[in-house]
């Protein structure tokens, strides 16, 4: 192992244990107005139930974290996804990681669903998402898992359903997509109203067979940056390989925007030089043209590293915060907002689809560690406000924007991040006001536990 890979920095240190408790240590005071749950979802162990190691940092059992805001202080609790495959049960071939057998064992096998990456809130239901299946339902006190959910039969076979969602703030519908690869690679969009009622909306094709993580909306486009990010099917379909080993960035393929007419109407599609991207921050109209804000990354390294994040480092890829504008007449023109190592890009939530000064992001300010700073960018002036981990070794989770209620202003909130603290081996919740996260902590919630470094989470105005 390296000296700055994911086991020798601790984040990756499995969490087997399942923990409900009230927060006992809490510095500083917290906001009188911040009431609500920040909700987390990530691996909590990279082993099957038999012990087997599992190699592709996507791989892991889903493991969801609730951290409650009320009047008496904050109440912690984590609980795992109960899937089908829990524990890696049924000798599944996973992400990275192949079943015992051989081909013969793989061949025509697909991932399965660990519900690992996000959480998200609708219509008064939670779910935890992985993008290759259908959401999970999940009890939003308790965090019990309540089944799959299929929205009557609207999700289909694999049900591939994003765990990126977006959010109308006007209408309260929630947008997703699914990546479909038959009878040729296309995209399957959703819209699900704020009554919870899912619909198929529109289909999208893809130039090619591509991993899509993310989308976004603007007031009258559902906007995808397709990168060349593209598996060997033909390796996968025979079990010689896993999906996560073949992946590869293409760039001589090139990258494709794609504009889908929210009142519908003939699609857009706008060749343009090869993107690495995995998040999008957010996208808005400006007058005809389209406005897009993603993490780009320079090359393709680091697709290898994540399939081997256990020996390898994933702390000096260099990514940027990136805004690209897309012309009526075609033209798809690139600038880079921030020299920082960015990822994981957040705004405030009524900014979602429309024009905002301010993202949100973890960056890297010391050569070895992970993202170690929680900034704020200022896009119109290109300024930053950042926080540094107050230790070495130190890194946060997403920066997750709390607005306060009643405010109108779209800096007035607080960003919600969880700090691993290496010398530690503990987490804690940390607050920052969203206006200044330089001052430093308005508050933390200091853990009994820790938490592997997860990858996404959301802010719900429930607490019980």
């Amino acid at each position: 192992m390296g000296p700055d890979d994911l086991s020798s920095l601790g984040v990756s240190e499995p969490q087997p244990a399942e923990h409900d408790y009230r927060v006992e240590q809490i510095d500083g005071t917290i906001p009188a107005g911040l009431r609500g749950t920040l909700y987390r979802n990530g691996p909590g162990r990279w082993e099957d139930h038999k012990g087997r190691p599992l190699r592709h940092l996507f791989d892991g059992d889903g493991m969801l974290s609730a951290f409650t805001i009320d009047a008496a202080g904050v109440h912690y609790r984590n609980r795992y996804v109960r899937t089908r495959h829990f524990g890696g049960r049924g000798g599944v071939s996973h992400m990275g990681t192949s079943a015992p057998g051989g081909w013969r064992a793989n061949i025509c096998r697909v991932p399965p669903n660990l519900a690992n990456t996000n959480v998200v809130e609708h219509a008064g239901r939670l779910y935890a998402l992985w993008e290759g299946g259908p959401p999970h339902e999940i009890d939003p006190d308790t965090l019990e898992t309540m089944g799959v959910r299929r929205f009557g039969g609207e999700l289909r076979w694999l049900g591939s359903y994003s765990a990126h969602p977006s959010f109308c703030p006007s209408s309260g519908a929630m947008f997703n997509f699914g990546v479909e690869l038959m009878p040729r690679p296309h995209l399957r969009i959703y819209r699900t109203d704020r009554t919870g009622r899912l619909r198929h909306f529109r289909s999208a094709a893809l130039p090619y067979a591509a991993m899509v993580h993310d989308f976004a909306i603007t007031e009258r486009y559902i906007v995808f940056l397709i990168s060349p990010i593209i598996p060997d099917a033909m390796s996968v379909a025979l079990g010689r390989a896993p999906i996560g080993d073949t992946l590869r960035y293409r760039p001589e393929r090139g990258s494709v925007v794609l504009l889908v007419p929210r009142a519908g109407g003939k699609i857009r599609r706008i060749e343009c030089e090869a993107v690495l991207q995995f998040h999008l921050s957010n996208a808005f109209d400006d007058g005809d043209d389209v406005v897009i804000d993603a993490i780009t990354y320079a090359d393709g390294r680091l697709l290898e590293r994540i399939a081997r994040f256990h020996t390898t480092s994933l702390a000096d890829m260099p990514s940027q915060f990136t805004r690209f504008r897309v012309g009526a007449t075609g033209r798809v023109g690139a600038e880079p907002l921030t020299d920082s190592p960015s990822e994981f890009p957040r705004h405030h939530p009524a900014r979602e689809g429309r024009p905002h000064r301010y993202a949100y992001v973890n960056t890297r300010r010391t050569l070895g560690t992970l993202y170690d700073t929680v900034t704020k960018l200022d896009l119109a002036d290109q300024t930053e406000l950042s926080y540094p981990a107050p230790e070495p070794g130190n890194s946060f989770c997403e920066p997750v924007f709390a607005p306060r209620p009643g405010a109108t202003a779209e800096d007035d909130g607080w960003l919600l991040t969880v700090e691993y603290r290496a010398a530690h081996k503990t987490s804690r919740l940390v607050i920052l006001d969203a206006a200044d996260p330089s001052r430093g902590p308005v508050a933390t919630a200091q853990l009994a536990s820790h938490i592997p470094q997860g990858f996404h989470g959301n802010f719900s105005a429930r607490t019980s």
